[in-house]
């Protein structure tokens, strides 16, 4: 191992161990240890490491979304619309709680997860207001569902796309063997928490539009912006445009249809520790990869348990899981990926990639759930609990509630793969 693999992995502990410890605020710690990878020159070229692991897709996105929530916000939009909810589940937890997480899950399988976290976290915290009950278990539970429902598509979550581009497998693919796993996960998942968490569901929502001053014309204005978006998003490949560029652009076109006199108001309500987390964060786990750190575990597992295509299947879902659950998805899929095309010259039997390719997209996908840095979505959601309803959550606190629903959901991909494919 090199020193600037030792380098790499070092900040690497140390920054984790902070952000689970919380002695330090997490943005410090990973600005930092990406402020010290880049000193000691772990990283050669600064401009590649710029062009190649800052996602300044996710940033620009996350800048736009978070304008685009701010405005239609204030105007009492997601009130409205928790107010709406209410009323179609006849004031019935319950089946507000189905119904929300049920529209997160289908709305990620075609959005960007970040964007529908954004949209629906507002109106759920304004139900659970209502409900005078915490956010926290329903928040936690459409972070779930949305990277579960990201999972069913080929445009659902970037791994997906690595994953279709590398192997040539179309939108129909995904739907055809990614989208059974994730609804019987959705189901399983849904019906634990309905189960451990009865108490909350028995209350009736009583909620009134008093209060609530939404005129109108800006009612009309926020569901055009919001539908533009989500329409844009939908076919944002077709018109090769990146998400970055529609949530950023369509950001500041909220404020300047909505509230354009009050700019820096909604600028300061851009969640700016959140953005430099995401960069460093960006920069740490792209220092395992620059390094080779990623691409030796990879190997060290292709070759430990190549043997058998049954038995690597396995370990390399299991692999997937844990690996995304504390590393950045993307890079490590786009590593596992030339090793998955080269298991045919190691062992003649691997003549059949598919099943990997499936066990490879449930794996990364679903071990996201894992920890709450596991996913853009993941961080996002707890920013905005913190931010919106000043409900701080640790790493302990979302570990507790997410690991049994993750352990259920590796369950089914395992059996999945193995019943259909292996």
């Amino acid at each position: 191992m090199s020193v600037d693999a030792i380098i790499a992995l070092i900040v690497f502990v140390v920054v984790y161990y902070l952000i689970i410890s919380e002695k330090v605020h997490r943005s410090i710690a990973v600005v930092v240890g990406a402020f010290i990878l880049t000193f000691f020159g772990v990283f050669e070229d600064p401009d590649y490491l710029f062009r190649n692991y800052v996602d300044f897709d996710t940033i620009f996105l996350l800048v736009g979304m978070m304008l685009l929530v701010s405005t239609i916000k204030d105007v009492g939009f997601f009130e409205f619309v928790a107010f709406k909810i209410i009323k179609f589940s006849k004031n019935s937890m319950l089946m507000i709680f189905f119904l929300l997480n049920i529209f997160v899950a289908l709305f990620s399988a075609f959005v960007d997860n970040v964007t529908t976290i954004m949209i629906f976290i507002p109106i759920t915290l304004a139900i659970a207001d209502a409900a005078e009950i915490s956010p926290i278990p329903l928040v936690f539970s459409e972070v779930l569902s949305s990277n579960i429902g990201g999972t069913a598509t080929l445009i659902g979550d970037p791994p997906n796309i690595l994953i279709g581009n590398a192997a040539s497998l179309s939108f129909n693919d995904f739907i055809l063997n990614t989208s059974l796993p994730s609804f019987i996960t959705i189901f399983l998942i849904l019906t634990y928490l309905i189960l451990t968490k009865r108490k909350v569901f028995t209350k009736k929502v009583d909620f009134n539009l008093e209060g609530i001053s939404i005129s109108k014309e800006n009612l009309i204005k926020s569901l055009v912006l919001l539908a533009s978006v989500l329409i844009l998003f939908v076919f944002q490949e077709k018109m090769g445009i990146h998400s970055s560029v529609i949530a950023f652009g369509m950001g500041f076109v909220s404020v300047l249809v909505i509230d354009p006199k009050n700019i820096e108001k909604h600028f300061n309500e851009v969640e700016w520790g959140t953005i430099f987390f995401f960069i460093g964060l960006f920069i740490i786990t792209g220092a395992l990869e620059d390094t080779g750190i990623l691409k030796q575990i990879a190997i060290f597992f292709s070759e430990r348990f190549g043997s058998s295509p049954r038995l690597f299947g396995m370990v390399l879902i299991v692999m997937s899981f844990f690996i995304s659950g504390f590393f950045d998805n993307i890079p490590f899929t786009a590593t596992m990926i030339p090793v998955i095309k080269l298991l045919p010259t190691i062992n003649f039997s691997f003549s059949n990639l598919m099943p990997f390719w499936w066990g490879l997209s449930l794996g990364v996908c679903y071990g996201g759930n894992l920890t709450p840095i596991g996913a853009s979505a993941n961080i996002v959601a707890i920013t905005m609990l913190l931010k919106y309803s000043n409900r701080k959550v640790s790493f302990k606190d979302y570990m507790k509630f997410s690991i049994v629903p993750s352990m259920i959901s590796l369950v089914v991909a395992v059996v999945y793969v193995e019943i259909r494919y292996l």
